[in-house]
Formats: C-alpha cells, sequence, structure tokens
C-alpha cells in the first residue's frame, strides 16, 4: 500500500468516525455560535500541534493511531457541528 492510498484510507476513516459520532451523540455539539467556533479553533490547534509532533515521534504507527486519527476525527466533527449551526442559522435544516 503506497503512502497516498494509506492518507486517503485514514481519511476516510476519521471523516466516517466523525459521522458515526455526531449521528451517535447529537448532545454533544454545542448550541450557541461562540461555543462552536472555540471547537473548531481549538480543533485547529490540536492538529496543527500534533501535527508538529509527529514529525519527532519514534513510533510511527503508534502516533498515527493515537494522536493523528482522533485529532483527525475531532477537527472534522468540530466541522460538522459549524456547517450544523450553519444550516440552522439560514433555516435549512429540517
Amino acid at each position: 500500500m503506497s503512502h497516498a492510498t494509506f492518507l486517503c484510507a485514514l481519511m476516510v476513516g476519521a471523516a466516517l468516525l466523525a459521522l458515526w459520532v455526531h449521528a451517535r451523540f447529537p448532545a454533544l455539539a454545542p448550541d450557541r455560535l461562540g461555543r462552536t467556533m472555540l471547537h473548531a479553533a481549538v480543533a485547529y490547534m490540536v492538529l496543527k500541534f500534533t501535527i508538529d509532533m509527529f514529525d519527532a515521534t519514534a513510533s510511527t504507527f503508534a502516533s498515527i493511531f493515537f494522536l493523528l486519527l482522533p485529532a483527525l476525527v475531532y477537527a472534522l466533527l468540530s466541522m460538522l457541528w459549524v456547517l450544523r449551526l450553519a444550516q440552522t442559522a439560514l433555516g435549512i435544516s429540517r
């Protein structure tokens, strides 16, 4: 498996996990704009810190699944929350 294929599979897996968490635990989503934007900012910082730390770690396999995957899931989950809030603000949601 090439590196590009693995990264695509990792992103698809993270997106599916984020969708599952969003569907399974809808009460986790923040209901106000401030908290939603705070989650998005924290998710960006966590992902940035994880990627910076990823270069310095010795065990690549462990760092991918214990550091990078949860950071990706949180970033994608916060993106879903921002999209849901935008739909609510525009009156699109059901």
